[in-house]
């Protein structure tokens, strides 16, 4: 029985030590006397828990709720949206996909994803919006940043008909919604890290 509870440790201990995937480990002994075989011992110390970290394509519902909702509700609703702003680029919206590479761990997806989101909303914009979560090294298991320069994140890119027509990156220079504006109206406008 004390070498069941053991064994029963060891399995949970290796379930949380896993990081790579979320796909539940088995193991079973192949007979008793290999189960005795374990030495586990009396405390297992606690592995050192990284923040939760999303991937790949993702749903804006995801940041909503579980972990994430603890930055995304609170920065969107405290979020005011520039309304005078907001009418000239409801009509620019409507044809623009966007296209958000953000990280679930960075300081400035946190702050400027919710509020984007709130400004979209506002305008109506619910088509056309891809939501691309990265790893601390700004790349996603399917390679989805591949060929699109993602250096820093957040990075919002707006395009029409396939054509990059500017970006956001990190932060706004002026506010989302005059940066937004510039971008799809063609002004010029240059992120922060342009050259």
């Amino acid at each position: 029985m004390r070498t069941l509870k053991y064994l029963s440790l060891a399995l949970v201990c290796a379930a949380v030590v896993s990081c790579k995937s979320k796909s539940s480990v088995v193991a079973q002994a192949e007979t008793p006397a290999a189960a005795e075989e374990l030495q586990i011992p009396e405390e297992v110390p606690e592995a050192p828990q990284q923040p939760e970290m999303l991937t790949g394509k993702t749903q804006r519902t995801q940041l909503q709720a579980g972990t994430f909702r603890s930055w995304f509700n609170p920065e969107y609703e405290d979020y005011t949206v520039d309304s005078g702003l907001l009418e000239e680029l409801k009509p620019l919206l409507k044809d623009v996909e966007i296209t958000v590479f953000m990280g679930t761990w960075c300081g400035d997806s946190k702050r400027e994803t919710p509020r984007f989101y709130k400004i979209l909303d506002a305008a109506g914009k619910t088509e056309d919006i891809e939501l691309i979560t990265v790893d601390r090294s700004k790349t996603t298991p399917q390679g989805l940043e591949a060929g699109k320069d993602i250096k820093r994140v957040p990075t919002l890119i707006f395009s029409k008909d396939g054509k990059e027509l500017g970006r956001i990156v990190e932060y706004p220079i002026e506010s989302l919604e005059a940066d937004m504006l510039k971008i799809l109206k063609g002004e010029p406008y240059k992120h922060a890290y342009a050259n």
